[in-house]
């Protein structure tokens, strides 16, 4: 999770950060035990057997070296209860008897379009109790909600108006622009003011993991005659609201997923409500959109095994295999329900109960299973069964993990009665696909190496310089930016330099997830072996070779085009230029023989 910079005084930043044990902290959410200077645990982002999360209360980081999540104690609280940055100063601020001022400009707009979110989420609930909300109280009885789901989940009415709303929440100072942003009102065409976006529907609050109210669904109200609109209409994105980040009812079902060890996927909002009132808790929804790669990272926080549950029309199913594909690159155990025909999981619990979609969780075949179902439902036509293995081998071939990837491959065998050997054949061909450019690819295993032993020496520098000031200090003397590949290797240079300089930390300067587990990753890993001293010396000149390495290339295109063109004074100078990089790349070389 992504933090922003904050304006904060950097010092009450690092008081709280001072006054937060992260083993403390972590604890209350992980059971550590101590290894040596860290402490270990099963981590609490991804499910795991043997524990790869590390917490080091020196440094005050953790790391888990399974899914590569590290950060501080801000970081921590970020990831475990999906809150802002600031947010996560504040909680751990109020903890250690800190007051935190806010004063980023950024943070007091998101700020005011919470509060607008929650007045309008007010503005709904009491509609849902005067007269104008009897048309959403019929609606809502006759779709089974008790009154006690209504109001634990916030439901509310928008009336059968153009400006009810609009009007009651500029009376309470809200300003147009911000409701228009939240999508709650729009823009008259002749510019005359604002009208309702929500006209006579069942509104559905969508809160953030933090319980802060960040967007609604609307279920529109069945009409005897004429166009009553879209089904549902959903809030659009804000700076506050992504739908494709965010999974309706997770806050609530996250304790029910942990304990169940799974989560079932509905598509609607109405189907969590039901199945969640049946005593099905560890579920959750779609916020009007496809499943996306966000939530399937965001699922994968509290369980790896996941039953999909959607329509039983031609369209949920395929909104079945798709998601079902998502899940498999993020390393679920994937199950597909199915229910009758003409059913969805709201009408199908409501008429069956509880216990008979749980009898249907239970016997749930997994996904490749369910393929083959499709296959034998078309009388195991071999064009059928056909595309139906290439597409799970185009899907296994997405899982990043070795294990379920052997375990799915031997299940896709013995299921559709194709060998071993074939299975793996499919795979390897979809992991080596032909390059676009074929010419590149009798370089493409050198260079990787090259790429490997860089890397090796980029972390190892990398290492030196967060053991301590003094070697900080070198590598700025050594190296400069330009020296490090671009992106993580070369954001923690530029920070671990930036801080020397003005004498203050150097993790706050990191500013995106993949930045701050890449050094947390190199912070709290493994020391490579080797005198320190002949270690530092070999690494800057692998460096220094590389990147005088690249300078010859470019030099090299550019003599190339000068003889093509006829430029005998330019060609001239190009080949004094080369001379000396080849002279200079020698003498960096000779220091790194390894290299």
């Amino acid at each position: 999770m992504d933090r922003p910079q904050s304006r904060t005084p950097d010092d009450v930043v690092e008081r709280v950060r001072e006054a937060t044990d992260v083993v403390q902290l972590v604890g209350q959410y992980v059971n550590l035990k101590r290894a040596g200077r860290s402490f270990k645990g099963l981590c609490p982002f991804h499910t795991e057997k043997t524990p790869s999360f590390t917490v080091n209360p020196e440094r005050q980081m953790f790391h888990c070296f399974g899914c590569h999540k590290g950060g501080d104690v801000f970081s921590f609280l970020m990831e475990h209860d999906g809150v802002s940055f600031p947010e996560a100063l504040r909680t751990l601020g109020e903890r250690a008897g800190i007051e935190v001022e806010q004063r980023r400009a950024r943070d007091a707009g998101q700020d005011s379009l919470y509060q607008a979110g929650e007045r309008a989420a007010r503005f709904f609930q009491e509609a849902l109790t005067r007269p104008e909300g009897e048309a959403v109280r019929r609606y809502i009885r006759k779709r089974g909600l008790q009154p006690a789901l209504v109001e634990q989940f916030g439901l509310g009415a928008a009336p059968n108006a153009w400006e009810d709303l609009s009007r009651a929440l500029r009376q309470d100072g809200i300003p147009e622009d911000t409701l228009v942003t939240l999508g709650l009102a729009a823009r008259r065409t002749n510019g005359s003011g604002l009208y309702d976006v929500f006209r006579n529907r069942l509104m559905i609050p969508i809160r953030s993991l933090s319980g802060r109210v960040v967007g609604f669904g609307g279920r529109v109200l069945p009409q005897p005659e004429g166009d009553a609109g879209p089904k549902y209409l959903n809030s659009p994105d804000s700076p506050i609201y992504h739908k494709g980040h965010l999974l309706y009812g997770l806050g609530e079902a996250r304790a029910a997923i942990r304990r169940h060890e799974a989560v079932v996927l509905t598509e609607g909002y109405l189907d969590f409500l039901s199945l969640f009132q049946a005593g099905i808790e560890h579920v959750v929804a779609a916020c009007g959109t496809a499943f996306t790669p966000q939530q399937a990272a965001l699922l994968h926080r509290y369980t790896r095994r996941a039953y999909i549950l959607g329509d039983s029309d031609p369209a949920g199913r395929r909104a079945a295999v798709r998601t079902a594909g998502l899940l498999l690159e993020h390393g679920f155990l994937v199950y597909l329900v199915e229910l009758p025909a003409g059913y969805d999981p709201d009408s199908f619990v409501r008429e069956h109960g509880a216990a008979a979609l749980e009898t249907r969780l239970r016997e749930a075949p997994s996904y490749v299973a369910s393929m083959k179902l499709l296959v034998d439902r078309r009388a195991g036509d071999l064009a059928v069964k056909e595309r139906v293995v290439r597409h799970l081998l185009d899907d296994l071939v997405r899982v990043s993990d070795p294990l379920l990837q052997e375990l799915y491959g031997k299940e896709l065998a013995r299921t559709f009665g194709v060998s071993d050997g074939v299975v793996e054949a499919g795979l390897e061909q979809r992991r080596n696909r032909p390059s676009p450019r074929g010419a590149a690819a009798s370089v493409a295993a050198p260079m990787m190496a090259a790429a490997g032993v860089l890397g090796e020496a980029q972390q190892g520098l990398l290492r030196l310089g967060l053991s301590g000031p003094s070697w900080v200090d070198r590598l700025t003397v050594a190296l400069d930016s330009e020296d490090f590949e671009a992106g993580a290797p070369r954001h923690l240079y530029e920070a671990l330099r930036a801080a020397r300089e003005a004498d203050n930390g150097w993790f706050d300067r990191l500013e995106t997830d993949a930045d701050r587990s890449y050094a947390t990753e190199l912070a709290l890993g493994d020391t490579p072996a080797g005198e320190p001293e002949r270690l530092f010396n070999d690494y800057v000149a692998a460096l220094k070779s590389a990147r005088l390495e690249a300078a010859e290339r470019e030099l090299n295109g550019r003599l190339q085009a000068a003889i093509s063109s006829g430029d005998r004074d330019t060609e001239e100078l190009l080949l004094a230029s080369l001379r000396e990089l080849a002279q200079d790349r020698s003498s960096w070389r000779k220091r790194a023989a390894w290299y």
